[in-house]
C-alpha cells in the first residue's frame, strides 16, 4: 500500500475539520486530597497524577468525545503510598485509601472556544461530583481499600460524529495467548520504525489519531502541521536503543477496542521503579550527536478495525 506523504497526511486531515457557529469544548476541573489517581471518559484515559501536586488547570477532553450524547466518566483511587515520606523525609509508607481521601470532578463546558475569554462568563458547570463518604462516619467511602473506581455519566452536545476506536472489534474475544504475541511483535516492527527514522510509515500509522484530535477539536491547517512534527519529533534524535519488552502487563481500554502494553502501577508491583509505572513497555535511549541524553516512551495503542478482520491475523492500526 502506498504510504502518504507528509503534505498528504496534513491536507486530508485539514479537509476532515469542519467549522461551526459555535464550537464547543468540554473540560475536567480535578481536586484530590490523599490519593494518587487516574480519569478515563468513555474509557479513555484523559488525565492522571501520581504526585500529591494539585493541579489548577482544567484539562480538555473533547478528544474522547465521539458524539453527542451521554459520556461516562470513570476514577480509579490510589494510596500515596510513600509520596509523604518522599516529600517531607518521614512519615509511613500508605497503602490503603485513607478517610480523608476524596476527589471532586467538575465538567464543564464552553459553548464556543473562539471567543472563549474568561472562566467567570464562558464556562458552564454540566455536573460536578464528589466522592461519596460513609453517611454515619463522614469517611470516604472507600477507605482502607488499596484501590477505589467509580463511574458517572454526563450529557454533551457536540456538532460533529465520528467513529474513532468505536469502528474495531473487542480484543478480549480473541485468543488472548496469540493476541498477546502479535501485539508483541507488532511492537518490535514499530520498534524498527523508529530506530530507523521512518518517518511516513510511522505517520501513516499514526493518521487516525492526527485525525481524531483535530476533527474534535476543530484544529487549522498550522496546529495540524505542529501536531504532524510533535508526533514525528522521534526523526530528531540520532540513535535510539529500545530497552526489552519485558514485565508489562497487558492493557485494555476503549471498551476492549485498544490493546496496550505497560508497565504496572506501583500498586501491582511495589518493586517497579516509580518512573515506570503505568507507562508504555516500549521505551528508549536517545542520543544526539552521540551524546545521551534521555529516555522517551513511545506510545503504542493498537486496534483492529471490523472492516480488516480476519480470522486467525491481525491487522493492527494505531488508535490513538
Amino acid at each position: 500500500m502506498k504510504l502518504l506523504s507528509k503534505q498528504e497526511i496534513i491536507d486530508s486531515v485539514t479537509a476532515q475539520v469542519k467549522h461551526y457557529p459555535k464550537e464547543p469544548m468540554y473540560y475536567l476541573r480535578i481536586n484530590q486530597l490523599n490519593c494518587i489517581y487516574k480519569v478515563l471518559v468513555n474509557d479513555e484515559v484523559v488525565a492522571k497524577n501520581y504526585s500529591l501536586m494539585q493541579y489548577a488547570s482544567a484539562t480538555e477532553i473533547n478528544r474522547a468525545i465521539l458524539k453527542s450524547g451521554p459520556q461516562t466518566v470513570t476514577y480509579r483511587l490510589y494510596p500515596v503510598g510513600d509520596l509523604v515520606k518522599e516529600e517531607i523525609g518521614e512519615g509511613d509508607t500508605i497503602t490503603t485509601l485513607l478517610n480523608s481521601t476524596e476527589i471532586s470532578i467538575d465538567v464543564i463546558r464552553v459553548d464556543d472556544i473562539n471567543t472563549y475569554e474568561s472562566i467567570t462568563d464562558d464556562e458552564k458547570l454540566v455536573v460536578k461530583h464528589q466522592s461519596k463518604k460513609n453517611k454515619e462516619t463522614g469517611n470516604f467511602i472507600g477507605a482502607g481499600l488499596p484501590y477505589y473506581e467509580y463511574t458517572f455519566t454526563f450529557n454533551a452536545q457536540v456538532p460533529y460524529e465520528i467513529e474513532g476506536w468505536t469502528n474495531g472489534i473487542d480484543l478480549r474475544k480473541l485468543d488472548q495467548k496469540k493476541l498477546e504475541h502479535a501485539v508483541l511483535d507488532e511492537y518490535k516492527k514499530i520498534q524498527e520504525i523508529y530506530k530507523k527514522n521512518e518517518v511516513e510509515k510511522k505517520m501513516n500509522k499514526e493518521y487516525h489519531l492526527l485525525s481524531r484530535l483535530a476533527v474534535t477539536e476543530y484544529r487549522n491547517k498550522q496546529y495540524i502541521k505542529e501536531l504532524y512534527e510533535e508526533l514525528a519529533s522521534f526523526k530528531n534524535y540520532d540513535d535510539k536503543e529500545f530497552y526489552p519488552i519485558e514485565n508489562y502487563e497487558v492493557k485494555y481500554s476503549g471498551n476492549g477496542r485498544i490493546i496496550s502494553l505497560r508497565f504496572p502501577t506501583i500498586l501491582n508491583n511495589p518493586d517497579l521503579d516509580k518512573r515506570l509505572a503505568g507507562k508504555s513497555a516500549s521505551w528508549y535511549k536517545y542520543y544526539v550527536n552521540k551524546e545521551w541524553k534521555g529516555v522517551r516512551f513511545a506510545s503504542i495503542n493498537l486496534s483492529i478495525p471490523k472492516d480488516k478482520h480476519k480470522e486467525g491475523e491481525f491487522n493492527f492500526e494505531f488508535a490513538r
